[in-house]
């Protein structure tokens, strides 16, 4: 557990019931360096236990980590090489991760027709060589989505873009995202990167391989946030069934892109199915309409909206 100065000092009692690191802090650190506690601070690898808490009575659901290896970052023409799936249980009331079920973790490769670019096979350390004749059962997947109540990623908006393309049982399924639920900023944090997370939090892992994201993912979402108290899982699974809506500003005036990019706005481009268009995610429909009319149009303009739920967010069909 991380402290409000940042150092690891071990797990309050109050939080997890049992541990996340391979050893002790008590095993390394000798009793001279407390004197000092200002001037380190300690990291140690992480190692999720089977139980990482005991049920206090509350209800239980079963909910999976997702991560994903690619030929690139490119979601039009890349494709999965490694795909990783750790599901666990928790209590939705409280956000506790109860069981992490390793036994069901999942982790395979598979070849991919387009080639795998030079900082992929960098970053992952997989090549096409390790990756001839592999391939993923559409069916050994399906069996571990088909149980669970939650998918989540530390960037969901790539993953999810990502798995959809090869395995359709992940339309089926809520959504949410490790990364862009939490206000990491105004928690203390200047990134929200998965290993430098994990680093605040006093840990560190073998990143970059995809079950290793998913466990690192998992633990963080065991933990206590520094400035509002609450647990990460208690964020991330308000933020999958908070109901928003997609704004789309539709032959917006070319000399007004600064004002809706300072708004917000991001741009799809026009070789993107339903592209050409500036849009922006909110949780106040009616004031972004009437800013856009007031501000961007200048007139009663028609606004195109959608739904945004669990079931489609961060996938390609909000368009």
């Amino acid at each position: 557990m991380v402290e409000d100065d940042g150092r690891t000092a071990g797990a309050k009692a109050d939080m997890n019931d049992y541990d996340i690191f391979a050893t002790s802090p008590d095993e390394v650190l000798q009793d001279s360096a407390t004197l000092r506690a200002d001037d380190w601070r300690l990291l140690l690898r992480l190692s999720l236990p089977r139980v990482l808490n005991e049920p206090r009575g509350g209800s239980r659901k079963r909910a999976l980590v997702v991560d994903v290896e690619t030929t690139g970052l490119s979601p039009a023409v890349d494709e999965v090489i490694q795909l990783a799936m750790l599901p666990f249980i928790y209590e939705p009331e409280t956000g506790r991760i109860l069981e992490i079920e390793h036994d069901c973790a999942f982790e395979g490769l598979r070849e991919p027709a387009t080639p795998i670019s030079d900082e992929a096979m960098l970053v992952t350390g997989i090549t096409q060589e390790t990756l001839e004749s592999r391939r993923i059962e559409t069916k050994v997947v399906e069996e571990i989505v088909a149980g669970v109540d939650l998918v989540v990623a530390h960037n969901a908006a790539f993953d999810r873009l990502m798995v959809e393309k090869h395995w359709n049982c992940f339309a089926e399924k809520p959504w949410s995202c490790s990364l862009a639920s939490v206000d990491w900023l105004r928690e203390g944090y200047s990134a929200g990167k998965l290993d430098y997370l994990g680093m605040r939090f006093g840990w560190f892992y073998d990143a970059h391989r995809a079950l290793a994201d998913c466990e690192a993912c998992l633990a963080l979402l065991a933990q206590e946030l520094p400035v509002s108290g609450r647990r990460v899982m208690s964020v991330v699974r308000e933020a999958a069934f908070r109901e928003e809506h997609l704004i789309c500003a539709v032959d917006a005036p070319f000399d007004l892109r600064l004002r809706l990019k300072e708004r917000g706005y991001r741009w799809r481009p026009a070789e993107l199915p339903s592209g050409k268009v500036w849009w922006t995610i909110t949780l106040d429909p009616e004031t972004e309409i009437a800013w856009l009319r007031s501000e961007i149009y200048g007139r009663e303009a028609t606004v195109p909206t959608r739904k945004v739920t669990a079931m489609n967010r961060f996938s390609e069909r909000i368009c």
